[in-house]
């Protein structure tokens, strides 16, 4: 067994929050908790929370390092709504970390670990440089299937991963010198999925799939009716909504900007208070956005909550 669990995080100041929300949630779920290894590549996190964030992994017994990121590398780069730089760091951990660290898991600050994340750093992922979830809420879709064909040629038939979660070899990263590619590829591209979609041209077939709990996102625990028309994606998404390891607020509705609201946001509140901004007043509004409604997320629950009842009988 590996002493060490290295996962690596990337946030800008917006995001220190979250991050720290999502280190609370790894670390009060693990059975070895003295054994993960925090890295978190910043971009202009304020000393004032990293010094919250570092509080909260300490109190936790876990070990951190703060990596500030220049932005140079990056400056060409296509963001948009909430997407920020930072969610390209992850491109560039082959290089940025110690050629000592051989092996990292790497998550979004967008989500929650409710499993132990030892379960997910055992995992052999084989001789592939990266592995991931598949991503049903696009592998469901003709409209993105297409636009993934035609924006970077992935085949109809073939699996699309989400970026959120991912296990890097980072070796094989150093030897084939993926980072220089998918940075190359994403900084030459408006992809409408960013980063992820770099990363999926660049290990189109390449890729190790992970089952489908370790990467909860809204089309899987919302239960989405293009997943439920397909049995296998079906029977998949039931058993991941019913005991996902990894719930991700990927897409518009984060759970930081509503009032609490049980089986949507009410954990990441629960994991708020075990961190050192529990304090903070909430709910917080993003500042592109204008005034989103929950009522239509906690409709798609209910919806969901109903398939759950008819698929399980």
């Amino acid at each position: 067994m590996n002493s060490k669990i290295n996962i690596v995080l990337a946030a800008d100041n917006n995001y220190a929050q979250h991050t720290a929300v999502t280190m609370a949630s790894i670390l009060l779920n693990s059975s070895r908790k003295k054994s993960i290894n925090f890295y978190l590549l910043c971009d202009n996190i304020s000393v004032i929370n990293k010094d919250k964030i570092s509080a909260t992994v300490r109190k936790l017994c876990g070990n951190i390092e703060f990596l500030e990121i220049e932005n140079r590398d990056f400056e060409k780069i296509y963001i948009s709504g909430h997407v920020s730089r930072a969610a390209y760091f992850r491109l560039d951990i082959a290089n940025i970390l110690s050629e000592d660290i051989k092996k990292v898991i790497y998550l979004d600050a967008d989500l929650l670990v409710y499993d132990d994340i030892d379960k997910l750093w055992s995992i052999d992922i084989k001789e592939f440089p990266i592995a991931a979830v598949a991503d049903y809420g696009i592998m469901t879709s003709r409209r993105l299937k297409k636009q993934k064909n035609v924006c970077f040629g992935l085949p109809f038939d073939a699996p699309y991963f989400n970026s959120g979660v991912l296990i890097l070899n980072l070796d094989l990263w150093r030897k084939n010198n993926y980072s220089a590619k998918v940075i190359e590829c994403a900084s030459n591209n408006k992809f409408s999925n960013h980063d992820q979609d770099a990363l999926n041209k660049i290990f189109m077939n390449n890729w190790y799939e992970l089952p489908l709990h370790w990467n909860v996102i809204p089309p899987i625990f919302n239960l989405f009716f293009k997943i439920l028309l397909k049995s296998v994606f079906r029977r998949n998404a039931i058993k991941a909504k019913k005991n996902p390891s990894i719930f991700h607020y990927a897409g518009s509705y984060k759970p930081w900007e509503y009032v609490i609201y049980n089986g949507f946001n009410d954990k990441y509140y629960e994991y708020l208070h075990k961190t050192a901004f529990n304090d903070i007043k909430m709910p917080q509004i993003a500042k592109y956005k204008k005034g989103k409604s929950i009522r239509r997320q906690i409709l798609r629950l209910k919806i969901a909550n109903f398939w759950m009842k008819i698929f399980n009988n």
